[in-house]
């Protein structure tokens, strides 16, 4: 019994966190968004820091290239699509993608955990029934 109690329990918390990912979904994605501006902040102390972003995700800038025009300075390669640095080849902003690429996770993490609160929901069942039959066996012998 104690396993079963073990899985609802187990249950119970993977249920608030699915219900959570569910219902904050903008709070998420403005922290997200948030982490970007930070992230970009931190680049004018110490360079490098968004270059990283900006390779692994395709992007530039916060909202594009128009930030690094705000701050007079010039883009860097991995702002653009190839060699050739032209307007027509800069790659839209980070926050966006940042923002898609996590949501999209989530969404999937989401989905993932529907599926195993279902299986873990069964097992729970499972133990239950499974204890059951113990305590009724071992009653069973006593008469």
């Amino acid at each position: 019994m104690c396993y079963a109690v073990f899985m609802f329990i187990l249950l119970i918390l993977q249920s608030v966190i699915l219900v959570l990912l569910w219902t904050n979904k903008e709070k998420i994605s403005q922290a997200m968004g948030q982490v970007i501006e930070s992230a970009w902040e931190r680049e004018s102390r110490e360079a490098g820091v968004f270059e990283a972003i900006q390779k692994s995700l395709k992007c530039c800038g916060v909202n594009g290239v128009i930030d690094y025009g705000a701050i007079l300075k010039l883009p860097p390669p991995s702002c653009c699509e190839n060699d050739s640095c032209i307007p027509t080849n800069f790659y839209g902003g980070c926050r966006q993608k940042f923002i898609d690429l996590v949501t999209g996770s989530t969404d999937n993490a989401k989905y993932f955990s529907l599926g195993l609160i279902a299986v873990e929901l069964v097992g729970f069942i499972f133990a239950c029934c499974l204890a059951n039959n113990i305590r009724n066996y071992k009653r069973r012998n006593i008469y």
